[in-house]
């Protein structure tokens, strides 16, 4: 009779954890991370009675979480993936409206500008144009300014953001250990909130940084960053950090009781503000240093071509910036370095980082780590040349000291006019050439043109005579040669006093051609023509690549990188949502499924109800019939 208490009064209890357990999974079923949750039953041991094996009722051998573990896993890496993208699609949008609004972007300021400087290119003279050609190169400098300050804004909030995505990573491994405290202690139980209270932790923490981690026995997790740098081991959390770029203390890196590890991080939110920085903020700024740096040692090197109002050559019209060698902050040596632009059209958009090796300095790419080829020793006599800049070095390096070398870092900030005099702009050409009457030919002398501007006989005027058809000398004024005859044929250039001059036709002996300073108050345009061309001209990469090509390569290049991490970030969104169903549908609660399930148990507590009464029957008349 006991055996057959014992079995209802097994299958109540189980159906009523049953019942519990079901209850549980409805009751939770718009909570948030909660794993649906089955119990499992087992049949417990026989008993062998008269040679039969009687059973003797059902037990629960676990509540068990519904979870597919390789699913969860592969959601989190979708979380990393997509936080990632979500971060860079957002920034580089925001990057890409700054620069590449056809209303105030960077085009629009340069070409209003060149508008300027080809007006006064109609009209040398005009006072009205020459204030405005000022006005706009304010204009331009002010809206250079203006653009080097919004990036460097974005860079600052990368740094904040940077801050914050530390913080609470730091806040969420200090849970997760102490939920792995919690599990430890709870050993050999089954602390399925618990499962679900990491899982949540560990998938906040999968929208921030990637990760690895390794599962013990005990339900507690380590979780590992970087390459392998514990961020949670048993008990205990080990926190992140921010530390200041080795060559700008403002750029702040991850980093990893006290290392940085920002190369070392590929998914979550932490990447994508890396990723942003690195992939197109840091482009941009290279880019529009260039533009910058191009404009004003284009722009002022043709100025200074030019004469001014007041018959004097022009002098810069933009400030410039020189370039930047900036050491870094882990060096040990005592070796400093001076840079100089030497070749303005072969500086690119780039950063290099100068070694030393411990026997010799290497340069490479700052950007890729790519080698960059170096000639000289780095002397003042034989300076170090790479990419038209040039540097020396002074002092004693010590192995691994390491230097920036930077052409367009600052080079936004120089695009400011250094004249204030309209009658300073140096419109017309600073030499002009023309026929003598009495010539015998109808040979004419074009424009000279400036090729050394600071040749000190640039001004002095002489006469280019010609003794026969094919041959010519240089004189001065009074008749003095100052060259001897020069052999001559058509089409080749004359060249003296940092100038040189085409001769179209065919000149006779006894023709000549006065070349002179243009003079005071000219009218001429010259030079005015030459600088409203400057932005269309090639002067990048051997005279390929125009300041206009950089304008628009700016715009195009930050437009790639938006509307590809924005196709990156719909991809990634996609897998993130279908691995999501896919997790929802092992774990999630079906209330369908679960209301089949309470009309079950409820069943089976019913039916074992039902065991126990007619045990109690039973006996009641067994208890009657003794009595009697």
């Amino acid at each position: 009779m006991s055996a057959f208490i014992n079995n209802g009064l097994s299958g109540l209890l189980a159906a009523q954890r049953a019942l519990q357990v079901t209850s549980n999974n409805v009751a939770n079923a718009a909570t948030d991370g909660y794993v649906r949750q089955r119990v499992e039953f087992n049949e417990r041991p026989s008993t062998f009675s008269g040679g039969l094996s009687l059973g003797n009722g059902v037990s629960i051998s676990n509540v068990r979480r519904v979870y597919d573990q390789f699913i969860a896993d592969e959601l989190k890496s979708a979380h990393m993936s997509e936080s990632r993208a979500r971060w860079l699609s957002d920034l580089s949008g925001r990057l890409d409206q700054l620069l590449g609004n056809p209303d105030r972007g960077i085009g629009q300021a340069l070409q209003s500008f060149i508008n300027q400087a080809e007006a006064l290119n109609r009209d040398p003279t005009s006072t009205v144009n020459r204030q405005q050609l000022l006005a706009q190169g304010r204009a331009l400098g002010e809206r250079f300014a203006q653009f080097d300050s919004q990036l460097s804004g974005l860079a600052s909030e990368v740094n904040g953001r940077l801050q914050e995505s530390v913080n609470r990573i730091n806040s969420l491994a200090e849970s997760l250990a102490r939920v792995n405290d919690r599990l430890a202690a709870n050993a050999g139980a089954t602390p399925n909130e618990l499962l679900d209270e990491q899982e949540n932790l560990l998938k906040d923490l999968a929208g921030l940084i990637d990760f690895t981690t390794t599962r013990q026995d005990n339900g507690t997790v380590n979780v590992l960053v970087g390459n392998g740098q514990p961020l949670v081991l048993d008990v205990t959390a080990f926190n992140l950090g921010v530390t200041g770029n080795e060559f700008d203390s403002s750029r702040l890196e991850v980093a990893y009781q006290g290392q940085p590890i920002s190369s070392l991080i590929g998914g979550g939110e932490v990447a994508g503000l890396l990723a942003f920085r690195s992939e197109s903020l840091d482009p941009a700024r290279r880019q529009l240093g260039q533009l910058a740096l191009g404009l004003t040692e284009a722009f002022n090197a043709q100025h200074r071509k030019g004469m001014d109002l007041y018959g004097q050559l022009g002098g810069d019209f933009f400030a410039g910036i020189p370039p930047e060698a900036i050491a870094s902050a882990g060096n040990s040596g005592g070796a400093s370095v001076s840079l100089s632009i030497v070749d303005p059209a072969a500086t690119e958009a780039r950063d290099y980082v100068l070694r030393y090796n411990g026997t010799a300095w290497e340069l490479r790419d700052a950007a890729t780590d790519v080698s960059v080829s170096l000639s000289g020793s780095g002397t003042a006599a034989d300076p170090f040349v790479a990419q038209g800049l040039a540097f020396t070095v002074t002092g004693s390096p010590a192995s691994g000291d390491r230097f920036l070398l930077s052409a367009v870092r600052s080079a936004p900030t120089g695009v400011r006019p250094v004249l204030t005099d309209p009658n300073a702009i140096a419109a017309a050409v600073p030499v002009s050439a023309r026929s003598a009457l009495a010539n015998l030919s109808d040979a004419r002398a074009g424009d000279p043109q400036v090729v050394d501007v600071t040749d000190p006989s640039l001004l002095q005027a002489v006469n280019i005579v010609f003794d026969t058809p094919g041959s010519y000398r240089i004189r001065d004024l009074g008749g003095n040669d100052l060259s001897g005859p020069q052999a001559w044929s058509p089409g080749d250039a004359i060249s003296f006093n940092g100038w040189t001059v085409q001769i179209a036709g065919s000149p006779q002996g006894g023709d000549s051609f006065e070349i002179r300073a243009t003079g005071a108050g000219s009218g001429d345009n010259g030079n005015a023509l030459a600088l409203s061309q400057i932005a269309s001209q090639g002067f990048f990469n051997a005279g390929q690549v125009s300041l206009a090509n950089v304008s628009a390569d700016i715009v195009a290049n930050i437009g790639s990188v938006a509307a590809r991490a924005e196709s990156d970030l719909a991809i990634q969104t996609a897998l993130r949502e279908q691995t999501e169903l896919d997790l929802e549908s092992v774990s999630g609660v079906n209330l369908d499924e679960e209301a089949v399930n309470l009309l079950r148990y409820q069943e089976a507590y019913l039916a074992a109800s039902k065991i126990i009464t007619v045990a109690n029957q039973l006996f009641n008349s067994l208890l009657s019939a003794v009595g009697r």
